[in-house]
């Protein structure tokens, strides 16, 4: 799994639910080939995203809730759909209190369920959508979304909001990094996960 150094880094103290794709479909470009077969989260018709709000929302009711959520190009679009679909309808997905993203792809509005037209959410138009704790890793080098990334970023509470930009193309640090690069997007998970506790406590 590209988090699994992430994962032993940040400790026991955390469990993670891992929610796989069930859409066939091809890797994006640049991302390391793990699999003969590809499954992605979103179709191209307006039944295949129907179908993945109400998967997630079985997943939140038998599994959950969750304190937050994590995920990687596509999965981390998916996340922060769900992100800004509490903020529009809170604990839709129940009480979120953070999210780390690697490499989000442009998240998709989620009234698309309501109303049945699919658009990217735009942060010159909405503005920071999401106001609890975030960090968002991406690279500047080699990454297919690091303009997808920044534009997530802009939709998400400056006040509350971590970033760290590395060097390493479409992946998650610690799959294929060096340790510097590990230890910096480890602070900016930490202290996203820190102010979240603060949050509530």
């Amino acid at each position: 799994m590209q988090t699994a150094r992430i994962r032993q880094a940040l400790g026991q103290g955390h469990q993670f639910v891992f929610v796989n794709g069930n859409v066939p479909t091809q890797p994006d470009a640049g991302a390391a080939a793990i699999s003969d077969e590809y499954f992605g989260y979103v179709g191209n018709t307006i039944q295949e995203y129907e179908d993945l709000y109400h998967d997630l929302l079985d997943v939140v009711h038998s599994q959950g809730p969750f304190d937050g959520l994590m995920g990687f190009s596509e999965g981390a679009a998916v996340a922060a759909w769900m992100l800004i679909e509490n903020a529009n309808h809170p604990l839709t997905f129940g009480p979120l209190q953070c999210a780390i993203f690697f490499s989000a792809g442009v998240p998709f509005h989620p009234d698309v369920v309501r109303t049945g037209i699919v658009r990217p959410v735009d942060p010159a138009i909405e503005g920071e959508m999401v106001q609890i704790p975030t960090a968002h890793i991406w690279s500047d080098e080699n990454d297919v979304n690091c303009e997808a990334a920044q534009s997530l970023a802009s939709l998400c509470s400056a006040n509350v909001r971590e970033t760290f930009v590395h060097t390493l193309g479409h992946n998650v640090p610690g799959s294929k990094s060096d340790s510097g690069t590990l230890v910096g997007a480890l602070r900016a998970i930490e202290r996203t996960i820190e102010r979240a506790r603060d949050q509530i406590s």
